[in-house]
C-alpha cells in the first residue's frame, strides 16, 4: 500500500487541558489539518494580562490498516505565531512516554536543574516561611604559612542554590526529606555578621545541626545546582538575510520558555574598588566575545600573582561582566577562563576580567622594612596577634575603621596601624602582651590618576542612566559627567565612552579614584512564582531561556508563497513555483482541499502548474493557494543569531523564510519485540525467569499488530489454568482475559480495535498455572510535547495560529 498525506495524522491524547491528569494515551481523535489550536485553549484576556504557559501532548502517527513503514518520521513548527507575544516550542525528552500525564511532563521539564555539589552541611535549622540564614554559614577557617585565614563562599545575586533535608533510613515525620530550590537576592560573601537572603522562603521546618535523624546529625544541607541536557527544544525563527550558503542569519536562536516581566533596577553609589576590599582598585582587561567559544585566555604582564592576593584577599583574576560561572586557571601571568554554561543565551559583546596590577600594588609583610614612598592600601590588611601568655592563644583582628583593629570575639581594640608608615601601636588588655603579624597591599603615597577603565556592576545596563562623579587629588574640586543612550560620556572635567559593560574615562586633572562613585540602572527580568504557570523557573536551565536550535540536529528551511483564488472554477490554472516541496489549497476555515484522487485540484510538481478540478462546493471562500519550497539541513554550530550548516543550501531562500528545528521521531511502524516465556511471574518487569514448559509458536503464527491500533507497551500473559490466562500491561494494567482455544484480540477502548491479535494455533499446549508469556508492542507513533508561551502585554492580533508539520519518507 502506498503511503499518502492522508495516512499521516496527529492524534489527541486522552485528556486535553491543564489539569494534572491531562495527557495520557493516544486516542483516535484526529487534530484536523490546519487546526493545531484544537490542542490548545484559546488565549484569554487574563492570559494576555498575566502571561501563560500551556503544555500539551499529541501523537504524530502513521495511521494505516497494515504495517507500512514511514522512514525517519519527523515534526517541526513550520509557521510561527503571528502574534509577537506568543511563541511555541517542541520539548524532546527520551523519558516522555505514552502514559505520561501533566504532572509527569512538568517533572520532565523541571529535571534540567537538580541538586549538585555540597556547599555546606550542618546548616542551621530553618522555620517554615524563613528566607534568610546567617552569613557565618558561608565561612570556614584554615591555616596558610602559619597564619589563619577565612575561606568564604561567595553567592551571587540571582544564583540558584538548593537547601535540602537529607538523611539515611526511614522518613522522619517531623522533618520530611525535601529539596528547596531558591534564588539568592543579593551578592554576599561569608562573614561573621549579616544574613544571606533567598527566595522563595523555606516551605517546611528543617532540623538544626545538632538534631540527629537515623544516626546522622547535620541533616540540613546547602548545595549548588547542577544542570543537565536531558531535554532538547525545537523552535522556529525567520531569516534576516537571503541565504543560499551554509550560514543562516536568524532573528534569534533562543526562546523564552517562561514569560518574563522586565523592569529597571537603580544601582547607586557604586565604586570601582574590589568588592569589600576598601580602597583596592582592580584593573580590567577585555577580549571580544566569539560566538560558540567558551574558553578565553588573557596575557597580563603586570598581574600581581601572589598567594596573599589570590588566597588571603581572594582577589584572583575573575570575569566580571557575565551572568554565568567560570572555571579559572592562573599560570604565571597567563589567566585562562572557561564558561560553565552556554554563552549564546546572553547579549555579550566582550569578556571582561578584573585583576590586581603589580604596576600599582605590592605585597608587604610586617617585620620587613616598610617601602619608601608607599602607603598601606585601605581595606587590604589581614592581621593576627599571638599572646605571650600561651594560655590566651591568638586572635584574628578585624578592621572597624581606618587603622583600628579589634578582636572580633569581644570587640576590644588591640592595634592601631599607621597607613603612612606601617607602624603598629599596641593597646594591651588583661590578656597581656602579644606579637603582631600582618600582610597587606601597599601603593604609591600620591594617588595621581587621569584615566580610569572599569567594568560596570551589571551586565544589562541602561546607558543613559549612567552618572559619575569624582574628586580631584587636592579634594577641592568635584568632577562629574553622564552618558547618553549611545554610551558617549560628557560633563564637567570628564569625557569617555561605555562599550558594552566597559567604561573608559578621561579626566581633565588628576583625581583620587577611590572617591569615584557612579549610578546606573539595569534591566532585570522578574521571574514568575512557580504556582503561576505550574513550572518552577528555578528548575529550568537559564531561568527558562532555552536554545531553540541545537548543534548536530536537523533544521527545515522553508518559504511559502500565497495566492488568493477569488473565483475558482474547473479548468482554471494557476502557477505555483516549480519543484515546490508542498502545494495546498485551503478554505477560510483552514480546511485542506487535497484528496488522494485529486478531486479538487491537480498539481504538476515539475512545472508548478495547478489545475482546478471542481467548484469547491462544501468549502468556504475565500480560498488560498500556497506553495512551499524547502529542504532539510544539518546544523554544526549554533550562534546567537545564526546557524552554521554542514553544507550549502540547494537553492536561495529570501528574507523572512522560516527556519525550524526538527524533532526526529525515527522510523514509524507497528511491530512486536522479542517474545519469551517464563515458569513464574513475580510482577517484576525488569527481570525474566526460567523458560516455561509451554512455548508460543511466534514463528509460524506471529503476533499481529497494525499501525492504526498498536501502542507502546510491555505485555504479560499470566496463566490461571492450563488454558486460561489474563493479560496485563505494564502501564495500563489488566485489560482482558483469554484462553488458548480461541484467537486472543483484546480491544483498545480508545481506538475500538485490537491492541494485537494472537492466533489460537500459536499457543499449542503444555501450559501450567503461573507460567507467563512476555512481549512488547511498538506503535507507529511517538508522543510529542508542545509548549505555548504567552507574554504579558497588549496584542492587536485577534486570530492566530501556528503550524506543526509532520513528514517522513515512504520505504
Amino acid at each position: 500500500m502506498t503511503i499518502t498525506r492522508a495516512d499521516l495524522k496527529v492524534f489527541k491524547p486522552e485528556q486535553l487541558g491543564s489539569s494534572d491528569d491531562a495527557g495520557g494515551q493516544r486516542t483516535k481523535l484526529v487534530v484536523q489539518s490546519g487546526k493545531l489550536n484544537e490542542l490548545f485553549p484559546a488565549i484569554s484576556d487574563i492570559d494576555h494580562a498575566m502571561s501563560a504557559v500551556d503544555i500539551v501532548k499529541c501523537y504524530p502517527a502513521l495511521d494505516t490498516a497494515g504495517r507500512e513503514l514511514l522512514l525517519d518520521g519527523h515534526v517541526f513548527i513550520s509557521q510561527k505565531p503571528t502574534d509577537p507575544l506568543v511563541s511555541m516550542l517542541i520539548a524532546e525528552a527520551d523519558t516522555l512516554d505514552d502514559a505520561d500525564r501533566m504532572t509527569d511532563m512538568v517533572e520532565i521539564l523541571e529535571s534540567s536543574v537538580r541538586a549538585g555539589q555540597l556547599i555546606r552541611n550542618r546548616l542551621i535549622g530553618l522555620l517554615a516561611g524563613q528566607d534568610t540564614f546567617p552569613r557565618a554559614y558561608l565561612q570556614s577557617s584554615y591555616l596558610f604559612n602559619g597564619t589563619e585565614y577565612w575561606a568564604n563562599v561567595t553567592l551571587l545575586k540571582g544564583q540558584k542554590i538548593v537547601i535540602s533535608v537529607e538523611y539515611p533510613g526511614a522518613e522522619n515525620a517531623q522533618y520530611p526529606r525535601f529539596e528547596h530550590f531558591c534564588e539568592i537576592q543579593e551578592t554576599v560573601t561569608g562573614g561573621p555578621t549579616g544574613n544571606v537572603q533567598f527566595k522563595p522562603a523555606i516551605p517546611f521546618n528543617t532540623p538544626n545541626y545538632d538534631i540527629t535523624i537515623n544516626g546522622e546529625a547535620g541533616c540540613t544541607k546547602m548545595r549548588y545546582v547542577s544542570e543537565n541536557d536531558g531535554i532538547k527544544y525545537h523552535g522556529v525563527s525567520k531569516l534576516t538575510a537571503a541565504s543560499s550558503g551554509n550560514e543562516l542569519m536568524l532573528e534569534s536562536t533562543i526562546t523564552e520558555l517562561l514569560p518574563k516581566v522586565k523592569t529597571l533596577n537603580p544601582l547607586s553609589g557604586n565604586s570601582i574598588t574590589s568588592g569589600d576590599s576598601g580602597g583596592i582598585i582592580a584593573k580590567t582587561a577585555s577580549t571580544p566575545y566569539i560566538a560558540g567559544q567558551q574558553t578565553y585566555i588573557f596575557e597580563l604582564p603586570d598581574l600581581l600573582s601572589d598567594d596573599y592576593v589570590n588566597s588571603g584577599l581572594r582577589l584572583a583574576p575573575k570575569v566580571v561582566n557575565s551572568p554565568v560561572f567560570w572555571n579559572s586557571s592562573i599560570v604565571g601571568t597567563t589567566a585562562t577562563f572557561t564558561a560553565t554554561s552556554n554563552l549564546s543565551f546572553y547579549d555579550i559583546e566582550a569578556i571582561t576580567i578584573e585583576y590586581i596590577s603589580a604596576a600599582k600594588y605590592a605585597v608587604y609583610s610586617y617585620g620587613s622594612a616598610f617601602p619608601a614612598n608607599k602607603k598601606i592600601t585601605l581595606g587590604s590588611t589581614q592581621m593576627r596577634v599571638v599572646f605571650t601568655n600561651t594560655s590566651q592563644g591568638s586572635a584574628v583582628l578585624t578592621e572597624t575603621s581606618e587603622g583600628n583593629f579589634v578582636d572580633a570575639a569581644n570587640s576590644v581594640r588591640l592595634v592601631q596601624l599607621d597607613y603612612e608608615t606601617g607602624v603598629a601601636t599596641k593597646f594591651l588588655d588583661s590578656r597581656g602582651d602579644f606579637t603582631i603579624t600582618y600582610n597587606c597591599l601597599v601603593e604609591p603615597q600620591l594617588t595621581s590618576d587621569n584615566i580610569a577603565n572599569f567594568a560596570l556592576v551589571t551586565d544589562a545596563p541602561v546607558l543613559d542612566t549612567f552618572y559619575v562623579q569624582v574628586s580631584n587629588v587636592a579634594g577641592d574640586t568635584l568632577l562629574s559627567a553622564s552618558s547618553d543612550a549611545a554610551g558617549v560620556i560628557t560633563g564637567s572635567g570628564i569625557t569617555g565612552t561605555i562599550t558594552g559593560t566597559n567604561v573608559s574615562l578621561n579626566f581633565a586633572q588628576n583625581v583620587d579614584l577611590k572617591s569615584l562613585r557612579y549610578d546606573i540602572s539595569e534591566t532585570v527580568s522578574l521571574s514568575p512564582p512557580p504556582e503561576l504557570y505550574g513550572l518552577n523557573p528555578l528548575r529550568i536551565k537559564n531561568g527558562g531561556i532555552v536554545n531553540a536550535f541545537t548543534a548536530w540536529n536537523s533544521v527545515s528551511i522553508q518559504d511559502t508563497a500565497v495566492q488568493v483564488l477569488s473565483s475558482p472554477a474547473p479548468a482554471q490554472t494557476y502557477n505555483a513555483r516549480a519543484n515546490a516541496r508542498f502545494v495546498d489549497i485551503t478554505d477560510a476555515e483552514g480546511k485542506s482541499l487535497w484528496t488522494v484522487a485529486n478531486t479538487h485540484y491537480t498539481w504538476v510538481k515539475e512545472t508548478g502548474v495547478v489545475t482546478i478540478n471542481s467548484d469547491f462546493s462544501g468549502f468556504t471562500a475565500p480560498f488560498i493557494l500556497t506553495d512551499t519550497i524547502g529542504e532539510v539541513a544539518l546544523v554544526t554550530e549554533v550562534r546567537k543569531n545564526s546557524l552554521v550548516l554542514a553544507s550549502e543550501l540547494s537553492r536561495q531562500y529570501p528574507i523572512g523564510a522560516t527556519v525550524s528545528s526538527v524533532q526526529n521521531l525515527g522510523d514509524l511502524q507497528a511491530r512486536v519485540g522479542p517474545v519469551r516465556d517464563m515458569t513464574a511471574w513475580s510482577n517484576n518487569w525488569d527481570l525474566d525467569g526460567e523458560p516455561a514448559t509451554g512455548n508460543l509458536n511466534n514463528v509460524d503464527y506471529p503476533i499481529e499488530v497494525r499501525n492504526d491500533t498498536a501502542i507502546n507497551e510491555d505485555w504479560v500473559l499470566i496463566f490461571t489454568s492450563q488454558t486460561a490466562f489474563r493479560c496485563v500491561g505494564r502501564r495500563i494494567g489488566q485489560i482482558a482475559l483469554g484462553d488458548t482455544l480461541n484467537d486472543f484480540a483484546p480491544i483498545n477502548p480508545l481506538t475500538l480495535a485490537p491492541y494485537f491479535i494472537i492466533r489460537a494455533a500459536a499457543f499449542g499446549g503444555g501450559w501450567n498455572t503461573g507460567e507467563a508469556i512476555r512481549f512488547k508492542t511498538y506503535a507507529a507513533s511517538k508522543p510529542v510535547m508542545l509548549l505555548r508561551t504567552v507574554q504579558s502585554g497588549h496584542s492587536q492580533v485577534t486570530t492566530d495560529r501556528a503550524v506543526l508539520a509532520f513528514r517522513g519518507n515512504e520505504s
